[in-house]
């Protein structure tokens, strides 16, 4: 009872209107959830997830697209998740279910990572209003779909507030957290492997402890590492090739050379002699006596070849315009990035065209955020950390595959900095009031 009274108690009622947002947001996404149907999907890349989560139950191999073969494709998160749960739930509606169920949670309790970042730096009803973003049928639809980039968008927001926490109260407690929402998101995106470099940097500007924040990095190099090391030995014994991460980078690659203006067109390419031969050179352990590609090596080849075949077409670009293919990569596919959502299924009343104007007012207030902290001189560095990671990951993906559903993972970061800037904003609007005010009894 006294734990009741001096903890519990004070948390739930000086919390009470963002928990209760966390409670509306729960059960909007369990009403999609009712709507769609369990077993709703996009009957694209969440089948592969699925099948290669039971195949890995099944066998313990890990694959993705083909069950007879192990893959490097993507990385182990998924496979593995899934796995556990069908070793529980089975391979019917049971897992289906318990996957969704768990979706949505996660779904859920990334509001609570965006509110929890936005108090530390700006009141409280910031952070309930930053909350509020989450209630976006974009959001509610991602959430109910087996992929990646609700476990991810958890994961990244959740590292943003852990080293929020870790410059404001430095010690171990709030990096192991970090350290952990790190990893869970790298076991299912690799594009968050730089996040280290930009918290590190963040960290130094706070003026971190440098001994802590060095004896820090090791710590998390050896946890990275414990990963790294025996993931890339398992991928040389399948593959005979050096695989830190995945090898899946050639195909998006390639699709991302279809992108922006100015690109070179397939007629007129010469692909046999720089795709096809250059490939069979290069790849030439995995083909067999009759000139085939094995069918173990199969997948591993093609994305290879799609590398191959990007790297050429982009040099081609680059010798024919390279003003067009600059401004492509630089401009036109990160912007199309920023304004993209990832929504192809009208739910709950939202339109693409409401969802879309959200988007941009989210942006809008993102961009405002910038010059407020300049002019209050006020969480110039957080807004600088939020930003700059932000666009670090969106144009990781842009030098690839421009697609709505890299962005989607990355927007709690913009939730967080739109929700300080709801601050920062409404104290400029104070000062102009008082401004006002001064100048109007001046005047009389």
């Amino acid at each position: 009872m006294a734990v009741w009274k001096e903890k519990i108690e004070p948390f739930l009622i000086g919390r009470r209107w963002a928990l209760l947002v966390l409670a509306l947001l729960l059960c909007q996404r369990l009403a999609a959830l009712y709507t769609l149907g369990v077993s709703y999907s996009l009957g694209s890349d969440d089948i592969d997830y699925l099948q290669s989560g039971i195949t890995f139950a099944k066998t313990g191999m890990l694959t993705m697209h083909e069950d007879y073969c192990p893959s490097a494709q993507i990385m182990p998160g998924m496979p593995v998740l899934i796995g556990l749960f069908s070793l529980l739930f089975g391979e019917g509606m049971g897992l289906w279910a318990a996957l969704k169920l768990l979706w949505v949670l996660m779904g859920t309790l990334t509001a609570w990572f965006v509110y929890r970042s936005v108090c530390i730096f700006a009141p409280q009803w910031c952070g309930v209003a930053a909350m509020l973003c989450l209630f976006r049928a974009d959001f509610v639809w991602m959430d109910n779909l087996l992929l990646t980039e609700t476990p991810f968008l958890l994961a990244l927001t959740a590292a943003a507030y852990y080293t929020f926490m870790m410059a404001k109260a430095p010690g171990w407690r709030y990096f192991w957290c970090c350290a952990a929402a790190y990893m869970f998101g790298l076991m299912f995106k690799a594009n968050i492997a730089p996040y280290p470099l930009l918290a590190l940097l963040y960290l130094l500007l706070m003026r971190y402890d440098h001994k802590l924040l060095l004896r820090q990095c090791g710590a998390l190099a050896g946890v990275v590492l414990c990963f790294v090391i025996p993931w890339s030995v398992r991928n040389y014994m399948h593959f005979h090739a050096f695989v830190p991460l995945t090898y899946g980078v050639g195909n998006p690659t390639l699709l991302g050379t279809y992108q922006g203006v100015g690109y070179p067109a397939d007629e007129g390419l010469d692909y046999e002699t720089n795709v096809e031969a250059v490939a069979k050179e290069k790849y030439a352990a995995y083909y067999d006596e009759k000139g085939q590609v094995m069918p173990e090596y199969e997948r591993f080849v093609n994305l290879g070849k799609d590398g191959i075949k990007a790297r050429y077409r982009q040099q081609v670009w680059w010798g024919k315009g390279p003003q067009s293919m600059l401004a492509s990569y630089l401009a036109i596919k990160p912007w199309s990035m920023v304004n993209s959502i990832f929504y192809w299924e009208d739910l709950l009343g939202q339109g693409r065209a409401v969802v879309s104007w959200l988007q941009h007012l989210n942006l809008a207030l993102c961009l405002l955020t910038v010059p407020a902290s300049v002019l209050l001189k006020k969480n110039r560095k957080q807004v600088l950390f939020l930003g700059s990671t932000y666009l670090a990951n969106i144009y990781i993906y842009a030098m690839t595959f421009a697609f709505d559903r890299y962005n989607a993972s990355l927007m709690g970061l913009r939730f967080i900095l739109a929700g300080i800037g709801l601050g920062l904003l409404a104290q400029l609007a104070g000062r102009a009031v008082q401004a006002l005010r001064a100048f109007h009894m001046g005047k009389l």
